[in-house]
């Protein structure tokens, strides 16, 4: 009865180390695509190449171009940045009214605003990835726990098996 006990322990830590190595090892991976995703974005400039190299993260990269864009387009006082470019816009426009050097004051403009746009959605992603590490902090105390508790239910099991196994003083 006691062999079916320990048995039974052993299964339970066995199978508890098993599922938080897994779950370390998603988080592991989830970490592996952000930074992946974080790069792609650091130049405020998502390219389908991008995109089509790293499609598990397309949810991402979609939250990320529609942010961009509403935030190129949100008034200053909303928090973003449409009322400057549009001054900007203007300024450019009463100093050189050329179609050449508007589209570059345009392009210009796009490039800077995606870049600190990239920035600002790297702290989302920098908050994210800090809920991850504590998660996977808590999950590595579990995981060492349980293989102290597995470890200590395999030295009760030996000791019980040598408690239980006759001894022999030799014969006769």
């Amino acid at each position: 009865m006691g062999y079916a006990l320990f048995a039974n322990r052993k299964i339970f830590y066995t199978n508890l180390i098993y599922n938080l190595q897994t779950q370390l090892d998603n988080i592991m991976q989830q970490k592996s695509k952000l930074i992946n995703f974080s790069a792609n974005i650091a130049d405020g400039i998502v390219t389908v190449d991008e995109i089509a190299s790293d499609p598990t993260n397309f949810r991402n990269y979609s939250e990320f171009l529609q942010g961009s864009e509403a935030y190129a387009n949100l008034a200053d006082s909303e928090g973003g940045a449409g009322t400057t470019i549009g001054e900007i816009g203007s300024m450019a426009a009463s100093q050189n009214n050329s179609e050449e050097y508007l589209a570059s004051i345009a392009e210009l403009l796009n490039n800077s605003v995606s870049q600190e746009y990239a920035v600002q959605y790297n702290k989302k992603l920098e908050a994210f990835e800090n809920q991850l590490d504590m998660q996977q902090k808590r999950i590595e105390t579990k995981l060492s726990a349980a293989e102290k508790q597995l470890q200590a239910v395999e030295e009760a099991e030996g000791q019980a098996i040598d408690r239980a196994t006759p001894k022999f003083n030799g014969v006769g």
